[in-house]
């Protein structure tokens, strides 16, 4: 690697000092020199700044309690985070880790990381509750800002670190996933940590490190993409996306076919493979190849599921990632213009291309998948903070001249901060118990339990509605049809669609015991059978 280069805006100096001494009559002691006031540069004041000290860690902290913990507990799950809830407590209940199920049947369209981590979170509590359902992806989150945090440190300084770090959740994805009981979060926590593992490999390998230092950040970066691989499945596609894209960039694609990388590869491919081959031994390869099949053909392939490709999304598609990751795309886009890497020494133009391998690259791969919705596109969000967090760093520096007249760029990021804190409180008061409102989940799973007496099983079969049965708190299992109902003399209490009713066939006495609207608003009916 080549000597850094210095920075192209180099501090200004103090001029000397001017004697003002007052005529030769009067004492020594009288005359003072006079030094005129001279305001620092930015440049200086980013020197000053630049030792070590120990409180932008607790900032950091206090600043994730702030955003991803605080309103965790005492709202309803929404929507998927009740199914997430669901399975977690049903891997709880049965043991068995590797297999996600759902009602009792086997679910395949994700890996079981998210669902192990809720359970592992809520054994201690014998339950899942609200706030542990949601504690995974609050802890990844944390665990992000301050791998950001380390990074940028690293590379640039620590109050570039801590603006970094501090910068990389404002984002609107970031208020709803970061405290939501979804995979989201936890696989931009594993992507994250697996592509800023790859650039300290790549660091280490220019610096001529030992073995044993490569060995270390080459397998730490592989096995965060498993870890990604056993949450949501895509982390590969992120990771090869970047390392593939800027190490053509720095002429080093020869690095994927060292020893480090296919030994570090094979290792988190066997962990993967070790738990596919345990899932395959518990259901059959019938049920895996069938659901892992159609979650990936329905990605990949435009026409699998009989609808038309909708090709105009394409080209839309990175400007709705920029309106999903406002206001710091507005604010990356400066770090567009032309001369900005020259205005950096070498870490930051190392820092500069990775941020742009990780952004357009994975722009490009989700643009031309067949479900353009942003969250499948989050891990490179923090791409994005990164280039707005380059240009924050530019400011306070000197090395980018300040825009705003009248005010300090650390008056303006100190508002930010404030704001970005009103909005999740904003969040957490009025939107969180807003939403629900009128679903009101705990109140009729609450109503199920009443209805349905303690010790029986609600036997269901096409109702998808995981947010009533999460609070309803009682064994559920799915049935193909109401003939699969056991031939037994108790009574049998099974939770219907109207359509299902309507079809209902069966020639066993039926009494509804009650009707209600789901989370979505269509009706339900409890029966029980005789």
């Amino acid at each position: 690697m080549s000597s850094p280069v210095s920075a192209p805006v180099p501090p200004s100096t103090l001029p000397a000092a001017e004697s003002a001494c007052a005529p030769a009559s009067t004492p020594a002691s009288t005359c003072a020199p006079a030094v005129p006031a001279v305001r620092p540069s930015a440049m200086e004041l980013w020197q000053r700044w630049q030792r070590p000290r120990r409180w932008p860690a607790w900032a950091l902290l206090a600043w994730c309690i702030a955003l991803f913990f605080f309103g965790i507990a005492g709202t309803e799950l929404w929507r998927t985070e009740s199914l997430r809830a669901i399975i977690a407590q049903e891997m709880l209940e049965s043991g068995n880790w590797i297999v996600p199920t759902l009602y009792g049947e086997p679910l395949f369209t994700k890996p079981p990381g998210m669902y192990a981590a809720i359970a592992l979170l809520s054994a201690p509590f014998g339950q899942v509750l609200e706030w542990t359902a949601r504690l995974p992806s609050a802890l990844a989150a944390t665990c992000t800002v301050f791998l950001f945090y380390w990074h940028f440190k690293r590379r640039l300084g620590q109050r570039a670190g801590l603006i970094a770090a501090l910068i990389l959740p404002m984002g609107p994805m970031w208020l709803d996933k970061a405290s939501a009981a979804e995979i989201d979060m936890v696989q931009v926590a594993w992507v994250a940590g697996a592509l800023l593992f790859l650039f300290r490999a790549l660091e280490e390998h220019d610096r001529q490190a030992p073995p044993r230092v490569l060995w270390c950040w080459w397998l730490a970066a592989l096995l965060c993409t498993a870890g990604g691989v056993l949450t949501k499945w895509t982390a590969p596609a992120f990771f090869y996306a970047t390392a593939v894209t800027l190490l053509w960039r720095r002429g080093q694609l020869r690095l994927l076919l060292s020893r480090y990388h296919i030994v570090s590869a094979a290792v988190a491919g066997a962990l993967c493979a070790t738990w596919i081959v345990a899932a395959i031994v518990l259901e059959g390869w019938d049920v895996f190849y069938a659901t892992v099949t159609r979650e990936a053909l329905s990605r990949i392939v435009p026409t699998y599921r009989g609808n038309p490709y909708r090709w105009w999304e394409v080209p839309l598609h990175p400007f709705v990632i920029g309106l999903a990751t406002l206001p710091l795309s507005a604010v990356a886009l400066l770090a567009l213009r032309p001369g900005f890497a020259r205005r950096w020494d070498e870490p930051g133009r190392r820092t500069l291309q990775e941020l742009h391998c990780w952004i357009w690259p994975n722009i490009i791969v989700w643009s031309l998948m067949t479900e353009h919705t942003p969250r499948h596109s989050f891990p490179l969000f923090a791409g994005i903070a990164g280039l707005a967090a380059l240009v924050w760093i530019g400011w306070f520096s000197g090395r980018l001249s300040w825009p705003l007249r009248g005010v300090s760029p650390m008056r303006c990021f100190a508002a930010a901060l404030a704001v970005w804190l009103c909005i999740k409180t904003l969040f957490v008061f009025a939107i969180m118990p807003a939403r629900n409102a009128s679903r009101e989940p705990r109140a009729k799973g609450a109503l199920l339990a009443r209805l349905v007496p303690a010790g029986e099983v609600l036997y269901l079969f096409r109702l998808k509605d995981e947010g009533i049965m999460f609070y309803y708190g009682r064994p559920v299992l799915r049935l193909a049809s109401p003939r699969d109902l056991p031939a037994s003399a108790t009574p049998i209490y099974c939770i219907l669609t109207r359509a299902e009713w309507s079809r209902w066939t069966l020639d066993r006495p039926a009494e509804v015991i009650q009707e209600f609207l789901d989370e979505q608003g269509d009706p339900c009916i409890l029966i029980r059978v005789s």
